[in-house]
């Protein structure tokens, strides 16, 4: 990995909320935005791991719950939320390292196709599968879910944690996994959003989207009411939505209190102003002696303005990851 890998590839991601105004026939620059998101998890697989174990999103906090117990209620609740039990076909999109999926296959029964496009987190998520017993019934399959190589109707249920803001194109990402699911069949989709506080005149609160736009490979963060627009124009008939935050949350436990170094975890440890400086003495170290590849306290360093700006957005309550919007394809 060469030392300006990430510089680079972060330089990539500032152009691409072009890539939202193309037509879907522009297929070479669709296809952009997928390897970019991949190029940019091989870089930050390995810190998020350290940080948030096998669980890659944040989830609504009760008092005197820790992060991990946060993340597994949830992914039960989702689990209940469309019903899944054994026998049916779930897709989980955008599955990261499998923790989700795990929990949820080992909570519902279902047998759970994870879909990803990074080779190195599916590596992982295979081993975490086989490691839970789940290979006879739960497997990942390499694919852009923009274009996944499966038939039409193959799943009775699908959902998805914090991925689908990735896309270059939410209407093709919908439109695509509309196909996917049988008629009848119901996603539950949670991911990253603007709130109705934001404000596109404030020059704050278009800083702070562009930060977490750039350091997490996010192009094109949408409001509510255009998340919706989306999901609805792609066939799909929308549920419910909610902010979960807004709605499930604790003012005293918000969602982003571990990257303000407020409990007793490795993500929330490495986010304290010492925590932060002895984060970047060792990578630094490690990384000239090479037992880290190069760029790894660069991307350190990325991610904790990545951090700073999701606190801040958070704060002000114009920003939530937890946006959830339940819907069905018809019969």
């Amino acid at each position: 990995m060469k030392q300006n890998e990430l510089k680079d590839a972060l330089r990539d991601y500032n152009e691409l909320p072009e890539v939202q105004k193309l037509s879907p026939e522009d297929s070479v620059r669709i296809n952009k935005q997928p390897k970019l998101v991949s190029r940019y998890y091989d870089l930050v697989t390995t810190f998020y791991e350290l940080a948030w174990g096998a669980t890659f999103h944040f989830s609504p906090r009760r008092p005197g719950e820790n992060l991990r117990a946060s993340q597994q209620r949830h992914d039960e609740g989702i689990a209940k939320l469309l019903g899944l039990k054994p026998g049916m076909k779930v897709a989980d999109v955008g599955c990261g390292v499998a923790g989700p999926l795990v929990t949820i296959a080992q909570a519902s029964g279902a047998a759970i196709t994870g879909i990803n496009f990074n080779a190195q987190q599916n590596a992982k998520g295979t081993d975490r599968i086989r490691s839970a017993e789940l290979n006879d019934s739960c497997t990942i399959l390499y694919s852009d879910f923009m274009n996944v190589s499966l038939p039409d109707n193959t799943f009775d249920a699908l959902y998805s944690f914090e991925a689908l803001c990735h896309a270059p194109n939410r209407q093709m990402a919908f439109v695509e996994l509309h196909r996917l699911l049988k008629p009848g069949g119901e996603a539950v989709l949670i991911d990253w959003a603007l709130t109705g506080l934001y404000d596109e005149t404030d020059h704050q609160h278009r800083k702070l989207r562009s930060q977490i736009e750039t350091a997490n490979a996010t192009p094109d963060l949408a409001r509510f009411g255009e998340y919706l627009d989306s999901v609805q124009s792609a066939g799909f008939e929308v549920i419910h939505s909610e902010d979960q935050q807004e709605v499930e949350g604790n003012p005293s436990t918000p969602w982003y209190m571990a990257l303000q170094g407020r409990d007793m975890s490795m993500s929330s440890l490495a986010r304290t102003p010492t925590g932060r400086t002895l984060t970047a003495l060792l990578t630094s170290l490690l990384e000239n002696l090479k037992v880290l590849p190069a760029g790894t306290a660069e991307t350190s360093r990325v991610l904790n303005v990545a951090a700073d700006a999701l606190v801040e957005a958070g704060e002000l309550g114009i920003f939530t990851p937890s946006f959830l919007v339940h819907a069905r394809k018809p019969r």
